[in-house]
This record gives C-alpha cells, sequence and structure tokens, in this order.
C-alpha cells in the first residue's frame, strides 16, 4: 500500500514540474497539396487523374473554366478533389467584361468547396470602384452556389500584388471574398516586400497559397517558376510561416512553362514537398 502511494506521489510530481511545451504536442502540419492544371498536361484528364493519384496529390487546381466539365467527371472517378478554377476578367473605360464560361463555371460548382481563383486585369486608366464592381459581380454568383472567391495576384493586371488583393477584397464588402498567395508573382512584383510581414497581413483573408522552386533574386518566369526541388528561396521558410500563422487552406503547385516532363515534374516536386513538410514539424 505504501508503495503504490510513494509512486503516485512521484508520477504527481513529475506531471507537475514537466514544462507546459512539454505537454501538448503541436499539431501535425499538412495541408492539401495538388498542382495547377498547367503542370498536368497528359493525354486525357482522366490519364492526369490517374497519375496524381498514384503519385499522392490530393487533386487538382487552378482548372481552366472550359476545361471544367471533363475534369469534374475524371477527378471525381478517381476520388481527387478539384480545389480551384482560375477564372477572370478585365477592366475597361466604361466598366468590365469577362467570358461567359465565368458564370457557367460558378453554377456548375454549386454545392462543391471549390474555390474560384479571379484575377483582373487591367485596361487604361482603371481605378478602384472598377475593380470591386467587377468583384462584387462575380462574388454574388459565387455566393449563390455557396463558394468563396480568392483574388488572385498576377505580375501585370490591376491586382498585381497580395496588398493590391486585400484591398480590393476589403473594399467589396463580401464575406465570400478572400486573398490568394502566389509565390512567384510575389517575388516577380514585389522582391523587396519581407515574406513574413506580407503573410501577416493579409493572413486574416488568405484562403489560397500557391508554391514553386525559385531564385529568390530571380527575375525571369523560366528563374521564378521551377520543378519545387530547384531554386534557392527556402521552401520550408514558407511552410513555417503559414504553421505559426495558423494557415488552413490548401497549397497548389504553380507549373507554368516548366520544361521537364509532366511527369518528372510532379514526381520530383511532391518528395520535396514532403521533404519540405517535415523539415518544418
Amino acid at each position: 500500500m505504501k508503495t503504490t502511494i510513494i509512486i503516485q506521489s512521484c508520477l504527481l510530481f513529475l506531471a507537475l514540474m514537466t514544462p507546459t511545451w512539454a505537454k501538448a504536442e503541436k499539431p501535425s502540419f499538412a495541408p492539401p497539396f495538388y498542382p495547377f492544371q498547367n503542370g498536368v498536361k497528359f493525354e486525357t484528364p482522366e490519364k492526369g487523374a490517374r497519375i496524381l493519384k498514384e503519385l499522392g496529390y490530393d487533386g487538382i487546381g487552378s482548372v481552366y473554366g472550359k476545361d471544367l466539365a471533363k475534369h469534374l467527371k475524371a477527378y471525381d472517378e478517381a476520388g481527387l478533389k478539384i480545389f480551384s478554377i482560375y477564372v477572370g476578367g478585365k477592366l475597361g473605360a466604361d466598366g468590365h467584361s469577362y467570358d461567359p464560361v465565368v458564370s457557367e463555371a460558378i453554377a456548375s460548382l454549386k454545392g462543391s468547396k471549390t474555390i474560384i481563383e479571379l484575377y483582373v486585369q487591367k485596361g487604361k486608366d482603371n481605378t478602384d470602384e472598377q475593380a470591386v464592381t467587377f468583384v462584387r459581380e462575380i462574388a454574388d454568383q459565387a455566393k449563390a452556389s455557396g463558394l468563396r472567391i480568392v483574388l488572385y495576384p498576377h505580375s501585370g493586371f490591376y491586382v498585381a500584388t497580395a496588398g493590391d488583393a486585400l484591398r480590393i477584397a476589403k473594399a467589396s464588402g463580401r464575406d465570400n471574398v478572400g486573398v490568394a498567395f502566389n509565390l512567384c508573382h510575389f517575388l516577380k512584383v514585389e522582391p523587396q516586400n519581407d515574406l513574413r510581414e506580407t503573410l501577416e497581413k493579409i493572413c486574416p483573408y488568405l484562403w489560397s497559397v500557391s508554391t514553386c522552386g525559385a531564385d529568390t533574386d530571380g527575375t525571369s518566369w523560366q528563374q521564378l517558376i521551377r520543378p519545387l526541388d530547384e531554386g534557392s528561396f527556402d521552401q520550408t521558410s514558407l511552410l513555417q510561416h503559414l504553421r505559426e500563422l495558423d494557415y488552413k487552406g490548401p497549397v497548389g503547385l504553380q507549373c507554368y512553362a516548366i520544361k521537364i516532363a509532366p511527369k518528372e515534374n510532379l514526381r520530383r516536386s511532391i518528395t520535396a514537398w514532403k521533404k519540405n513538410l517535415a523539415a518544418c514539424q
């Protein structure tokens, strides 16, 4: 009896002396990972879906609106998710214009959790008011389908930076409008900005992130969009920042104009992704 009491007392003492940080393990950080459609150039969507499943990807994203129907069927049958579609419009002197396929795609995705990545191109002498009017129109269509949109910063467009996206998202006054962070465009357009500060600023609206291998001081797309195991940019730093900011969304793999065979890029990139994830746990 005395022995039991002594053991229990020792265990209680050890528990009380253990630091709080040692008692609770950090939850693992493992965002869903998918490649952009521009990196899945196989003969058919069915073959692309099969290869992505074999390699361990969670689905596909940035699917072009005109290609959505055939991808929906192929990826549903493979048990994979379509994380996002890539659509947009252009501002003009008298308002804005966009392809009707944008509205058709949004309607066809009703009830899904697919994110609408919306780019906003510029004409001449455009204003935030014009951009907000366009964003609200698409956001209201998305709302009717139960969907969210993210403003996609793109070099040379009206929404070119994460700051542009945040400003327009806030001004839209729509609760289903958020912001995407795209590493290659960040390094292209605002290389002088601090990555951590940028992510902190947009964090409340950050619903989508994309990455790729990149050279930190790169200027061309060949330097800024590479397989994930190439480039001087520290991928683990991005993941660590996202983890510390409690980011809950998926991460996409930008693949635009990468020269190596798609399957080789996808294989190498998911191997690097797993390695980078393990390094930031």
